[in-house]
């Protein structure tokens, strides 16, 4: 039974109380637990694939219904699709039950059949549009490889699509930021816990009620991990009839190429790993980590940068802290009130600064700088231009950034990141330990805290968690490592640990550089959300080590461009 159409109203309801959510999850324990694994059964390890031009799905996703997917066939020119048929659940292959999700191939000009996995991260779950973003960064892989893209499950165009209302489970950026009015992320009194923890509650019971449903009523959520998805894929790697195929992901999709990379050792042939999401701790821990770093960052880089610019905010770091600290609390009690209702708070001040590292320093502060305009300039002029300058930054940027994310991705994306962090392993469901945590963070990180956001999510979440892989790593060949030394939202960290576990492999490291990713991807017709790359040299290395399978004789260091 394949499941099909579009994504159906769940009958799951996330029920109040822990004793509920608790009882709940072990309903679900029998059919999401794990048995020893089998093999694919012959009805989908023999199916053929029926490759196609990607823009000619055009007419056929309109008239589902599916308006992004549409979309974002026109832009993938060159490209060809196929639809995959898949076991609903690899623990029980055999079960009768089936998903489908889509690949895409990017033909080589060399002559070449080898495949190249590409997933440009995200929750790892990858987009169609990867072999152009890779191939138009670094033309020469297409002469070796014909380059594969992925819609994973999970995702919009899946049969286990999984939707979540972007108003309650927040920005286009991941980061799980929806509207958090008449509280400030910081406080932690009991109603201001009382509010997160509702809209936590809402955020979960909107994502399991828009889950497609299985042929019983069932939800897909729990079948949307990485531990079924790198099993999927290797079901592609031998469709695509080959022994061993390679892997370029970057930022989460390293998570997802080194779980495939642990779990089918065997097929591995070369695989580059960029920005390296650290294998040794949960996705809680990573996310925790990430608040320190970003903070980190705002303290002992952006403030003394801001120093040197000779603007209001002050001429050295302590007073430019001192100065964002009190703009915070200011917004805090008096929120900015744009059009349609909407309000500018405090809250939403952190996720610009949790940007510093990954967003130019000069956007940053140009935003910090409009704000205080408009916080401390009553009914001036000046405010009144900084009021409409917030319009376009702060509501109409986010909106085409929004859409435009969705039509690149084929569908709003907080369905499926929701699903896959919160079948991870390690959340906690105990909700005093996870204050006591979130309390933590945000003493320890005030300007770059994000609010409880997945921590309190996945506490409610009703289905077991899932470690990714049972393998070890003493099989998996050696693979390139590339990060940037200073990255604050992947730090170097998680590339040494992997290169420490992963015996034989190569770290390649952009001497001081403070940036997200190091290759560089471009997409086509110029849309934005390409990548400039930080390093020729650590291109290079990426590029030959792909084309010709030699690793480098050691560790480098490359210089920032």
């Amino acid at each position: 039974m394949v499941l099909r159409g579009r994504v159906r109203r769940s009958r799951v309801v996330v029920a109040a109380g822990s004793a509920l959510l608790i009882g709940f999850a072990g309903s679900v324990t029998a059919t999401a637990a794990r048995t020893p694994e089998q093999g694919v059964p012959p009805g989908f390890a023999e199916q053929e694939l029926r490759w196609h031009p990607c823009p000619s799905d055009l007419i056929d996703h309109a008239l589902a219904g599916d308006g992004y997917a549409a979309a974002r066939s026109a832009v993938l020119p060159g490209l060809d699709c196929a639809r995959i048929r898949t076991p609903l659940d690899w623990a029980h292959p055999a079960d009768g039950r089936e998903a489908t999700f889509w690949i895409s191939r990017l033909p080589g000009t060399g002559g070449a059949s080898t495949p190249l996995l590409t997933s440009t991260g995200g929750s790892g779950a990858g987009t169609l549009l990867d072999p152009h973003s890779f191939s138009g960064g670094m033309p020469k892989l297409r002469e070796s490889f014909d380059l594969i893209g992925f819609d994973a499950r999970g995702t919009s165009t899946s049969s286990t699509a999984q939707s979540c209302d972007p108003a309650a489970s927040g920005d286009p950026g991941l980061l799980a930021t929806g509207p958090r009015e008449g509280y400030d992320v910081l406080d932690f009194s009991a109603p201001s816990v009382a509010r997160q923890l509702d809209d936590a509650r809402r955020w979960t019971e909107r994502c399991l009620a828009g889950a497609a449903t299985t042929p019983d009523g069932g939800s897909t959520a729990p079948y949307v991990t990485y531990w079924q998805t790198v099993r999927d894929l290797d079901l592609v790697r031998q469709l695509l009839r080959a022994d061993k195929w390679s892997y370029l992901g970057v930022s989460q999709g390293t998570a997802l190429g080194r779980e495939l990379a642990r779990t089918f050792p065997e097929r591995v042939d070369r695989w580059v790993l960029d920005s390296v999401v650290d294998p040794l701790k949960s996705p809680n821990e990573v996310l925790q980590e990430r608040y320190l770093a970003r903070q980190r960052a705002v303290e002992a880089e952006f403030a003394p940068w801001v120093a040197t610019r000779g603007t209001v905010l002050g001429d050295i770091a302590e007073r430019v802290l001192a100065s964002i600290t009190t703009l915070r609390a200011d917004l805090a009690a008096r929120p900015i009130r744009l059009p349609g209702g909407q309000a500018f708070t405090s809250n939403d001040l952190n996720p610009i600064l949790f940007g510093v590292g990954n967003a130019a320093n000069e956007a940053v502060l140009s935003k910090l700088l409009t704000i205080r305009a408009a916080v401390y300039g009553a009914s001036s002029p000046a405010s009144v231009q900084a009021v409409a300058s917030m319009v376009s930054q702060f509501q109409l940027s986010p909106l085409i950034d929004r859409e435009l994310g969705a039509v690149l991705s084929g569908g709003p994306r907080q369905g499926w990141w929701t699903a896959y962090n919160c079948n991870a392993a390690e959340w906690s469901h105990d909700t005093n330990a996870v204050l006591a945590e979130q309390q933590r963070a945000a003493e320890q990180a005030p300007l770059t805290y994000l609010g409880m956001g997945f921590s309190a999510v996945c506490a409610q979440w009703p289905f077991p968690g899932q470690a990714d892989s049972r393998s070890e790593w003493d099989e998996v060949p050696g693979m390139l490592l590339i990060t940037n030394e200073r990255d604050a939202v992947t730090p170097a960290g998680g590339a040494r640990a992997l290169r420490d576990l992963v015996a034989g492999s190569r770290l390649v490291t952009v001497e001081g550089k403070a940036a997200h990713l190091v290759l560089p991807q471009r997409t086509p017709f110029g849309l934005p959300s390409g990548v400039p790359g930080t390093s020729s040299c650590a291109t290079d290395v990426a590029v030959r080590y792909l084309t010709t399978g030699e690793l480098p004789p050691k560790d480098q260091t490359c210089k920032p461009n």
